[in-house]
């Protein structure tokens, strides 16, 4: 009786983990790009003054303030939206609200042009849904999304449970 023994050199196990995905998308589960913490991957890649978990209440969301342009971004390796309706999250003005900020999702590490801005409320938190649609990345490869202010500085705000349904 013969038995086939396999073996894997380094260089098979090598290819075999650079294969395997760092986070699974299961599908009709939320893709959670953060809460109370980067999750699947995802990374802080914000050109603005950004400090994650900042301990608030029972949450850990991450605190933003910044410059002219700067921008909350969150980088991730390119993933289909396919299955996806639209981008979540929840977010507070801090003390003084009113912050203008265009959310915009990235392809090839380039904003996609949208309309979709924001301007959260002071001391309230709430809940945005964004379809994607109208972010121009439905059903599209996307490797980032970005919370952008315009072109004056902007005071502290927070934002927490970020994900795509």
């Amino acid at each position: 009786m013969h038995t086939r023994r396999a073996f894997l050199t380094a260089a098979g196990l090598a290819a075999a983990l650079l294969a395997t995905p760092l986070f699974a998308q299961t599908p009709g589960q939320p893709f959670v790009a953060y809460d109370d913490g980067l999750a699947n991957g995802w990374q802080n890649w914000s050109w603005a003054k950004v400090e994650l978990a900042k301990p608030i209440g029972g949450a850990k969301p991450i605190r933003v303030e910044g410059d002219p342009w700067s921008a909350l971004a969150l980088h991730h390796d390119a993933f289909s939206t396919a299955g996806y309706s639209k981008l979540t999250f929840s977010i507070n003005g801090g003390v003084n609200g009113g912050q203008q900020l265009w959310i915009k999702a990235m392809v090839d590490g380039k904003a996609v042009e949208s309309a979709v801005a924001i301007q959260p409320k002071a001391k309230t938190w709430a809940q945005v849904e964004i379809p994607l649609k109208e972010l121009g990345v439905e059903g599209k490869t996307i490797d980032g999304i970005s919370w952008q202010g315009q072109a004056n500085p902007y005071s502290a705000y927070y934002i927490t449970r970020i994900q795509f349904e």
